[in-house]
């Protein structure tokens, strides 16, 4: 089995900051099966080494640390296991529906838990689910609609609240890519990606969770009832009651196609924004050729409903175009690390835009405030041909005291 290794390509040890970059990484079907070749959990030093791995049976997506310094990985069949950095299993929820046999843990009553997971206080934990949905009327061959909820539950696997982010969203706005076969490929026949979410966190004062909306080019805000306080993003599309609570964007063009939100240290909203088809429906879609990745991070004025970019970071001849996944995350001297984990090219290396398709690469960067790379680095198999290399997630930073201690531990 072929282990991943990253090449590095340039590195500035002194700018560096010398914490550790936790990232899950896996042979790059994952995001659509179960499990594959290869699936770990890396630590990647401020040299530039793989300095620790965690090998798994089953596919990873989302990996973040929690609030006991243990690690929370997403698995894609409907499981979340806790971990110690000794690499021991210290706790798993899964869902029954996906594990009617059930699994060691606690079992969770609600669809599929997917993309996304942390510790929100103590004991007490945050994911994304699903509800299945059918279409008051066809669309063609589809039948129904996949939408994303927001779950929180305990240790235990008791569900506190599960609410639906469709519910003050206008569910006939579709996206450019509501019609990629995702929850078909995973057993939902004739089912539309509505929403699919892939990020939730808590806003900083508790106010409510903050969901990112990939097929719906928006992040949107929810209080904990469900009920929408805003969203960010294309205009195009929102109409009535949702139109009115559309955020103004102060900068450049929105996100398209987002993942990874995260809050800075001076309290912006900091996302990767994959810019996948570059346009919401029915405005004509970039073709993949043409797609430019971006981190940005805004300042939220909810007393004015606006949204002021304070950070632009990447576009064409800058950052590679990566289309899905991906994420960047703010270090503690203030260095952004950018985690570029889905790239996907031809055999003349050219972008394609959908997995399975594609030879998978994954692109790392840090760059300091005023935007100096310090370091970059590669993963790649040349030559591996379609379905196959490597893909990740998003970036987990980790200050090297607290590695230190905890690998110690």
């Amino acid at each position: 089995m072929k282990q991943p290794e990253l090449d590095v390509l340039s590195i500035d040890a002194a700018k560096r900051d010398d914490g550790i970059i936790i990232l899950t990484v896996g042979n790059n079907t994952r995001s659509i099966h179960k499990r594959s070749d290869c699936e770990q959990v890396i630590a990647i030093d401020s040299a530039g080494q793989i300095v620790w791995r965690r090998p798994f049976d089953f596919a990873l997506m989302d990996c973040r640390l929690s609030l006991q310094d243990t690690l929370l990985v997403m698995g894609t069949d409907g499981r979340i296991v806790e971990i110690g950095f000794d690499g021991t299993l210290l706790h798993q929820w899964y869902c029954r529906p996906q594990h009617p046999n059930g699994l060691d843990g606690a079992g969770l009553d609600t669809l599929k838990v997917h993309h996304t997971v942390q510790e929100i206080a103590k004991g007490r934990y945050m994911s994304l689910s699903l509800a299945h949905e059918k279409l008051h009327e066809p669309i063609g061959d589809w039948t129904h609609r996949m939408v994303d909820t927001v779950v929180i539950f305990d240790r235990d696997g008791n569900i506190e609240i599960e609410f639906p982010v469709s519910e003050g969203l206008d569910r006939d706005r579709l996206g450019w890519s509501a019609e990629i076969p995702y929850w078909i490929h995973q057993g939902w026949k004739n089912t539309l990606d509505w929403s699919h979410g892939n990020c939730a966190i808590v806003a900083p004062d508790n106010s409510g969770v903050l969901v990112s909306m990939r097929h719906q080019d928006c992040v949107a805000k929810f209080g904990f009832d469900g009920d929408l306080h805003w969203i960010l993003g294309d205009k195009t599309g929102w109409k009535g009651p949702q139109a009115e609570r559309l955020l103004k964007i102060n900068g450049g063009r929105p996100a398209y196609h987002q993942h990874d939100l995260s809050f800075t240290k001076d309290g912006a909203l900091m996302l990767f924004d994959n810019g996948a088809r570059g346009a919401v429906w029915p405005n004509p879609m970039e073709h993949v050729t043409q797609g430019q990745s971006y981190c940005l991070a805004y300042q939220i004025d909810e007393s004015t409903m606006e949204a002021t970019e304070v950070w632009r970071y990447g576009g064409r001849d800058v950052l590679p175009y990566s289309h899905y996944v991906s994420g960047v995350c703010e270090m503690g001297n203030g260095n952004k690390f950018i985690a570029c984990t889905g790239i996907r090219v031809d055999a003349e290396g050219l972008p394609v835009n959908d997995p399975p398709d594609g030879e998978g690469m994954i692109y790392l960067r840090e760059v300091t405030p005023s935007g100096e790379i310090v370091f970059e680095g590669k993963m790649s198999d040349p030559g591996s041909g379609p379905n196959s290399g490597w893909n990740g997630f998003r970036p987990q930073y980790i200050p090297r005291k607290l590695w230190e201690k905890l690998r110690a531990a």
